[in-house]
């Protein structure tokens, strides 16, 4: 019985964009040979066993999987879209190593939350991650920016 998201991908052919996928998962310490690293990665995403056991299998995916695997592993969405064949490289304004490269080549001081946007982190992170950048430019403004001050008032 065939899927309706089958018309994508035919015949018993994994495909491309797989080992790209599990190489990366690999390397974020998700270990796909074993049930407790396909456990950790269904938690981390909100996925379920056999959603992630279709995705590894290199089963169609859906945007919504996608995007649940972006947000719980921190692989940016865009490179899942390209990758999985959901949108094109000119999909996208610019990508991200362009728009990184360009914002620090202009010499304009990037804020908080620009530094979130391109350093890729999550939206629901975006909060937290900006009040940590903050906090760390004030304490970097009392102590001149040394490190070296805390390690001399502890002795």
């Amino acid at each position: 019985m065939r899927r309706r998201d089958d018309d994508l991908e035919t015949g018993g052919d994994r495909p491309g964009w797989l080992p790209w996928l599990t190489g990366v998962l690999t390397d974020k310490g998700y270990d796909l040979d074993r049930r407790g690293g396909r456990t950790r990665l269904s938690q981390d995403t909100g996925l379920s066993g056999g959603i992630i056991t279709r995705l590894l299998a290199g089963e169609p995916v859906s945007y919504e999987t996608l995007l649940a695997v972006a947000r719980g592993t921190g692989i940016p969405i865009d490179q899942l879209l390209i990758r999985t064949g959901k949108a094109l490289e000119g999909d996208f304004s610019l990508p991200p190593s362009k728009i990184s490269q360009a914002e620090v080549s202009s010499g304009k001081l990037l804020s908080p939350e620009e530094v979130a946007a391109a350093a890729g982190v999550p939206e629901e992170d975006r909060p937290w991650f900006v009040t940590m950048l903050r906090r760390m430019q004030k304490s970097g403004t009392n102590d001149g920016g040394s490190s070296a001050g805390g390690a001399a008032a502890e002795g």
